[in-house]
């Protein structure tokens, strides 16, 4: 059997236990009590009726009787009502109406200091509650046994019907205190809630923090423990922003190195060689320019959101100076307050590749479309062919595998994306090239 990983279902499972726990020992108390109750309260009356028959009692040298008592209740009268009194001493017995020729045994103990209470064995099949004690009319004479009786069935069944009628309302209070425990676990892990909110704004702006005071107590703990994990999460991402840095300018140097013996080879008549060598050089510059751009993406510690019309006016200014992006047209369409959920420094590491892949392949016009958590980039080029859109979106190409020159940067646009949460979707544009668009 699985665990249960949820603490609200824990808290509620748990309450909800003991709460019924807790209702069913007191059902069993209270009935317990109940019967007491009215098992006493029948003794009492029976005791009552006892005193009325001692008060009628008379006593004579041929015995004694009680012909003046006048039962209260008739039941009395009504043979095996389930109501008897007896008065005996020997052989000498007189009983109400309800005993008819029957008799009731006498208790051993009974004594005229009080009256003794108890259950026995009745007539007709009866279980009996009963009170005794002897009666003495002087010091020398022998003392009369009076015994009062009252059937047990009707206690038994008013003892059922309040433990029934007790169980349908603990059922229905149980009920109420598990949904007022329920009340009680959601609104005490609010807290719990409000941090879940505030980690989520952790993670799209990871150089925030928690703020202690915003948060319960209890919490307050945990908050501080998530504070120091984003602050060595900082460090880690400016050390890795770090180190791509210095891979940077420590492959510069080799790489250039490596160029000039290229160079030195086509000179020397080996050009077969020299493509080659070439070849593997591109090839191992574009694989450190897309991840060193994947790194310095993913050690951003600012995700937006930023407005984008400014930094594709700036994009675009530049790029309308270099020989391809001067002989065609940029048509923006970029809303003041459409916004993107990442930095402006990451959205020009995007975007740049795809501008800068539009204007070259373009015929005469590139168009920048912004919408809420959508920037799309279109020209009116040759544009890239089904096969060719999933083998650069899913694997990048190497230098002799583009096609058509689009890989690289198309590549590292789709990494940055994933880097941020987005994605990058390459489809055909209504200007006949291509259309590429990203995601968040």
């Amino acid at each position: 059997m699985k665990p249960l990983r949820s603490i609200r279902l824990r808290l509620l499972a748990g309450g909800a236990l003991a709460v019924a726990v807790a209702l069913l020992i007191s059902w069993f108390t209270l009935v317990l009590l109940f019967d007491s109750h009215i098992r006493r309260n029948t003794e009492d009356d029976l005791i009552r009726h006892g005193r009325a028959i001692v008060s009628a009692l008379t006593f004579s040298p041929a015995g004694f009787s009680a012909d003046t008592y006048q039962p209260s209740d008739l039941r009395f009268d009504r043979p095996a009502s389930g109501l008897y009194w007896q008065v005996s001493r020997g052989d000498n017995i007189i009983r109400s109406r309800s005993l008819w020729d029957n008799a009731l045994d006498v208790p051993v103990g009974v004594d005229g200091t009080d009256w003794h209470r108890g259950t026995a064995a009745g007539p007709f099949g009866q279980d009996l509650v009963r009170v005794a004690r002897t009666i003495q009319e002087n010091e020398s004479a022998e003392p009369v046994t009076l015994i009062v009786a009252a059937d047990r069935a009707s206690l038994i069944d008013a003892r059922q019907e309040f433990a029934r009628e007790l169980a349908i309302f603990l059922t229905l209070l149980w009920a109420t205190l598990s949904l007022a425990a329920w009340f009680q676990v959601t609104i005490g892990l609010l807290p719990l809630r409000a941090v879940q909110s505030s980690i989520s704004e952790l993670k799209s702006s990871p150089a925030s923090r928690l703020s202690p005071g915003r948060f319960a107590t209890e919490v307050t703990p945990l908050v501080d423990q998530i504070n120091e994990l984003a602050d060595a999460r900082e460090a880690d991402l400016r050390a890795a922003r770090d180190r791509a840095a210095n891979l940077a300018h420590g492959l510069k140097t080799p790489l250039s190195a490596l160029r000039a013996v290229a160079r030195r080879v086509r000179e020397a008549g080996q050009g077969d060689m020299a493509d080659g060598l070439e070849q593997s050089i591109l090839a191992a510059s574009d694989a450190v320019d897309r991840e060193l751009a994947r790194a310095r993406t993913a050690a951003s510690l600012d995700r937006g959101p930023t407005a984008p019309a400014a930094v594709i006016e700036r994009l675009v200014s530049v790029l309308s100076r270099t020989d391809r992006g001067e002989r065609v047209a940029f048509e923006m369409d970029c809303p003041p307050g459409i916004t993107l959920p990442v930095s402006a420094d990451q959205l020009m590491e995007m975007a740049g590749p795809l501008l800068e892949n539009a204007a070259r392949y373009a015929a005469s016009v590139v168009r920048v479309t912004a919408r809420p958590r959508d920037l799309v980039i279109e020209d009116d080029g040759p544009g890239l062919g089904t096969a060719n859109r999933e083998r650069v979106i899913l694997r990048g190409q190497r230098a002799d595998e583009r096609p058509g020159g689009h890989g690289l940067g198309l590549a590292i646009a789709n990494d940055l994306a994933e880097a941020t949460d987005g994605r990058l979707d390459l489809g055909t544009s209504d200007l006949g090239g291509l259309k590429a668009r990203l995601v968040w």
